[in-house]
């Protein structure tokens, strides 16, 4: 969605789900620490708790949140000294979440029809996603790969280009797995932190799945 009407409402929540989930304690036998834990982690905060739950029922609407509002969610991340695990997680929570408003016929060609066809017909529904969702542009590359373009995101918006496009990246990347099957990695080959005016990401295969 552009910034006129509005984020979708995916994003904030993906976002702060990761959070929590990377704040949250493991078990690791040490009990009696939980509750200085907590008040020492925003993921687990009750704030962030009503947060997710109204972003979620949102989401289920498939509403959206103001630019504002995004990018406040944004920034809070990219202060942490985690923020690249917590861009990457997000990142995925959005695809998998996005992925399942794809066309039935998408889902049942990946599990049943042929490689080219189902990379072919992956890549155009990442590409419809990927706008719908997160305001990029998806194009088809030659063997059934992609290359992903961002002018302008709520990464840049927050001022966390760089750790942000983490976030992007494993979006784009989870999105080409769930719905054409991919398997590999998104290079980013240019990113706006580093001066350059897009952040672009290659598809690549990884050695051993082709």
């Amino acid at each position: 969605m552009t910034s006129s009407q509005g984020v979708h409402a995916i994003i904030p929540l993906s976002l702060l789900e990761a959070m929590r989930n990377l704040d949250t304690p493991i078990d690791d036998g040490l009990a009696e620490l939980a509750h200085e834990m907590v008040s020492k982690r925003l993921g687990l905060s009750s704030t962030v708790a009503t947060q997710i739950e109204r972003y979620r029922s949102q989401a289920e609407r498939q509403g959206s949140v103001s630019m504002d509002e995004a990018v406040s969610v944004f920034r809070l991340v990219s202060r942490r000294e985690d923020a690249q695990l917590v861009f990457a997680d997000a990142g995925r929570r959005t695809a998998r979440l996005a992925a399942r408003s794809a066309p039935t016929w998408v889902r049942t060609l990946l599990k049943a029809g042929p490689r080219v066809l189902r990379q072919r017909a992956g890549v155009r529904a990442t590409a419809r996603v990927a706008a719908r969702v997160l305001d990029a542009e998806v194009t088809p590359q030659s063997g059934g790969l992609a290359e992903a373009r961002l002018t302008e995101s709520i990464a840049s918006r927050a001022s966390a280009a760089g750790a942000g496009c983490y976030y992007y990246g494993a979006a784009f990347a989870e999105l080409l797995r769930l719905l054409s099957g991919f398997e590999g990695a998104m290079l980013h080959e240019h990113c706006r932190a580093k001066g350059d005016p897009d952040c672009t990401w290659r598809s690549t295969t990884v050695e051993g799945y082709e």
